[in-house]
């Protein structure tokens, strides 16, 4: 399992682990926007699961259990005990099975736009189902060669990124092969599959009182599921230090709102 560590490296200082969304080709250089602004004040470290990046596909089903406990070997491999879970969308519901099966460890947890338990229960349409029917889509589109000869040239049209960020153009090649590449392998795929068992899993889980939370949610998505605010209140306990922010924006807030992210992340761990 690959993982990037930036920003801080004293031994004191407070570790944050991001965990991406389903299916990015590139965890590493989707959130370096992000973690550079953390790592000013943090260690920073991102973790690309396996099929993630340039992990190794998985030889295990994509249950939450073995995602959750091949989280805490990688953490546990590179020495890291204490620390705080910040998690974009599906990770959402592993870091809330993770905070419950080894509390003494998390600090705390982050969430941009994360998933929630019952969030396919009274909404508009399904969506995992429709995560899935975009899954083939895109595969689709990258084994004809489409996305492949739209990109020659022009990276930035097979990767969703932050815009504002300036990648180099190394980088920008890496992130161009790995979504053309590597997006919805069958690690990934595999995952997708499993998302509606891993949602029963969780269905009555909360976040435990000693693992404080900090939310980020998607103003977009409120608009789009009347329920978005409410489920992930449900979540939370009664710890005093839960909050849960509305910000502006789509699902990757962390691309379109990162300094204010960074500003309420500062707030809510120091």
């Amino acid at each position: 399992m690959t993982v990037e560590i930036a920003g801080l490296q004293a031994e004191e200082s407070p570790v944050i682990v991001l965990l991406p969304g389903l299916g990015s080709p590139s965890p590493v250089l989707e959130f370096r926007p992000l973690a550079e602004k953390l790592g000013k004040t943090y260690k920073v470290i991102t973790v690309e699961p396996f099929g993630y990046g340039l992990s190794d596909p998985a030889d295990t089903e994509r249950s939450i259990e073995n995602i959750v406990e091949e989280l805490h070997a990688c953490l546990e491999e590179i020495g890291v005990h204490r620390y705080y879970l910040m998690a974009h969308s599906i990770s959402g519901l592993y870091s809330l099975y993770y905070a419950n099966t080894y509390p003494e460890e998390v600090r705390g947890f982050i969430g941009i736009d994360s998933s929630v338990p019952k969030q396919n229960e009274n909404e508009p349409f399904d969506t995992t189902k429709l995560n899935l029917l975009m899954a083939y889509l895109s595969k689709t589109k990258n084994v004809l060669g489409i996305s492949r000869i739209f990109s020659i040239g022009n990276p930035e049209k097979a990767i969703y990124a932050d815009q504002n960020y300036s990648y180099s153009q190394e980088d920008l090649e890496v992130f161009r092969i790995l979504s053309l590449d590597n997006s919805y392998n069958k690690t990934v795929m595999n995952e997708l599959k499993q998302v509606e068992k891993n949602l029963e899993i969780v269905q009555d889980m909360k976040f435990p009182e000693e693992v404080p939370v900090l939310n980020f949610v998607s103003e977009d998505n409120c608009e789009i599921f009347p329920e978005w605010e409410k489920l992930h209140r449900s979540v939370l306990s009664d710890n005093q230090e839960n909050r849960l922010v509305m910000l502006k924006g789509g699902h990757y807030l962390h691309f379109e709102q990162k300094e204010r992210i960074n500003y309420y992340v500062v707030k809510f761990i120091n």
